[in-house]
Order: C-alpha cells, then structure tokens, then sequence
C-alpha cells in the first residue's frame, strides 16, 4: 500500500507540473472523476489495511464507518464546490473573493475536523484502540492521497494583475 501511496503522490506531482494549462477545461470531469474514485477506492483500501477484522468487529464497524463516510461526502462536495468557484473566477480574482474563497475553506477544515470529534468515540467503541490508531492513520493516508490529487490540478493563486 506504501508503494501505492508513492507512485500515486509521484504522479500527481508529475500530474501538477504539466498539466497547468488545462485548468479550466477539464477540471470539472476531473473532480467528477475524483469523487467517483473516492468512493469506489475507500472502503477497498480500509479493507486491505484493517485485513484482520474479526467477524464481530467488522459487524461493528462497517456501519459506523458507512455513516461516517456518507457525511464526509458532504465535505468532499462543499470542497469540489469551493474548487469550481476558485476556477470560474481564476482569471478575475479579487481579493475580496480570495479571501472569501479562504474562509470558506477554513471554514470546512474546521467542521470536518468536529465531524472526526463526533464519530471517534463510535470508532472507539468499535475497535480496540491500537486497531482504532490504525484506522486513522489508513483514513490519514487515504486523505492525503485525495487531497494532493485535487491540488494537483489547481493552479497557484496568481497574486499580480493581468497575467
């Protein structure tokens, strides 16, 4: 799974350093794609990382962890939202809406990180604490790897006028 998460964060920066021109023109099938394979990948690499899952713990925590994931779909929408704005208005920012565009992201961090707060003492009653510690660091990983694919086609905020 290592070797994974390497080539993948590889090619997205590959990805980030020669794909910049296509910004708006193919970024909203990307993202499409994106959540598309967010959904089908997830639950598949937590499988393959939480493997020893005896049948009563897996009883226990599939469906907290379906609940979780159906209300972080929420966040990945909100943040697939905030990337189309940030390209519709790439060409014409202000620096109202820059900041406007950085609050609202803040903004997100801070209640996904409440969403994790809500549904840890689920996960806790779920799992052991060391397999708990697991889960997180495979959800951490699973993250990063959306995350960078996502930045990865987002040009730079240009910060001068005109170019």
């Amino acid at each position: 799974m290592k070797k994974l998460l390497i080539v993948s964060a590889m090619l997205s920066v590959a990805m980030l350093l020669f794909a910049k021109q296509s910004f708006a023109d193919d970024l909203d099938e990307y993202l499409k794609l994106l959540k598309t394979d967010v959904k089908a990948d997830a639950r598949d690499i937590v499988t393959r990382g939480m493997v020893t899952f005896t049948d009563e713990e897996a009883k226990r925590f599939w469906p907290v962890y379906e609940s979780y994931m159906a209300e972080r779909e929420k966040f990945l929408d909100a943040r697939v939202a905030l990337i189309m704005e940030y390209a519709d208005n790439f060409d014409k920012m202000t620096d109202e809406r820059a900041q406007q565009l950085l609050t609202r992201r803040f903004e997100q961090l801070k209640l996904r990180n409440q969403l994790d707060e809500k549904y840890r003492p689920k996960f806790a009653e779920a799992l052991s604490p060391r397999r708990l510690v697991r889960f997180y660091q495979i959800q951490q990983e699973l993250e990063i790897m959306i995350e960078l694919r996502a930045v990865s086609q987002i040009p730079l905020m240009k910060w001068w006028q005109g170019q």
